[in-house]
Order: structure tokens, then sequence, then C-alpha cells
């Protein structure tokens, strides 16, 4: 299939594709593969870090090309930082009925898990509960990342990029959602923003 053809082809769901990930921002990512080249030609609201032209995972799909079925029944995998995501994939044809690329919605669940987790010691009895700030705080590496990304995407700025003035931003913007009552908080951050811990914690006396 010709590279314009193809790009025909799924442009046409392009529309579809940011209204659905835009409705659910920001918890949904999209991307579109190439199956003949086997790589990612789009993605919208990028969580998995990956770029145009990486290679596409095919093979976490378990399925050969020929035999792909039209969409696929919803599954779970990790992110890059360890976040689960719900994840499926619609199959494109040709107009042979031929499969040639891939639409895959990829929903980041980890804040669902956390309230459900939360929910699950409030309604424990008194004495088999758990203390549900220990648990949530279990999981404060989901949620800072999931608070610094969300602070990346609103300034258009990059986590690679960022000089000291932005690190010490990010760090203050943390510190103001509550990610430090955890211990395993500045450790975290620190190692994010490839910063030492004594900077962290000097970033929040300077609010």
């Amino acid at each position: 299939m010709r590279k314009n053809e193809f790009t025909q082809l799924w442009k046409q769901y392009e529309p579809l594709i940011k209204a659905v990930v835009e409705l659910f921002h920001p918890f949904v990512e999209a991307a579109v593969h190439d199956l003949e080249k086997g790589k990612v030609v789009a993605i919208y609201h990028n969580i998995s870090q990956r770029k145009i032209g990486d290679k596409s995972p095919l093979k976490e799909l378990k399925v050969n090309t020929q035999d792909f079925p039209d969409y696929f029944t919803p599954y779970y995998k990790n992110n890059w930082d360890g976040r689960p995501l719900k994840c499926t994939s619609i199959t494109l044809r040709d107009k042979k009925g031929k499969a040639v690329g891939l639409i895959c919605i990829n929903v980041d669940t980890s804040f669902v898990h956390d309230a459900h987790r939360v929910l699950d010691a409030f309604l424990k009895t008194k004495e088999e509960a758990e203390n549900p700030i220990e648990i949530f705080g279990a999981h404060c590496e989901d949620q800072a990342m999931a608070f610094l990304q969300q602070y990346l995407e609103e300034k258009n700025i990059s986590l690679n990029f960022l000089n000291r003035e932005q690190k010490k931003e990010v760090v203050q913007h943390l510190y103001q959602k509550g990610i430090f009552n955890y211990k395993s908080a500045a450790p975290f951050i620190a190692k994010k923003l490839n910063i030492s811990r004594a900077s962290v914690y000097n970033y929040i006396k300077q609010l």
C-alpha cells in the first residue's frame, strides 16, 4: 500500500481520534501504526513517551497480522513508568480487506486503581482496615508523575530540557499538590529532575 493511500485511510479517522483523546483527557493516549512499515506514524497525548517512527510493539497483541480482528478485546499492560494502561486496538483495512494499520487507544487507569484501594480500605471493618493514607502513599510515584506530566503539558515544556528555575517551579508545584507528604516523594522527584534531594528541600523552603 502506498504511503499516500495509507495516510488518506487513517486521516479520515483523525477527528474521531482527537475527539476521544480530548474527551477523556488527560487519561487517554492514541497511536496510529503502519503495519507494513511496523512503525508509529502518529500519536496523540503522548503518555508512553514514544516517538513517530518508533517500532510498533505488535508482539504484545499475540496475533499474526493476517488474523487481526476488527478490534482487540481490551487488555492491560504497564506504561514505561509502571502505571497500568487498559488498551485496545482497532484494525485499519485496505479495499481488499487486508490489515494495513492499527489505531491503538491506551487508558491510564492508575487513578482508578488508587481510588479503589482507598475506598476498599474505607469500607473495611476497624479490625482489618489499613491506613488509607499509607495505601495511597505507596503509589505516590504514580501521582507525582501524573501531576508532573500535567504541569509540563500546561507549560508546554519538556522534562529533559528544564532549566534550574523551571525545576524549582516544578518542585514547588508538586509541594502545593501535597506530594511531599509521602516519604518516598523527595528522592523520586530528585531523580526525575536530575537534582539532589537537598535541592528539592531547598526549593520547598523558598516557597
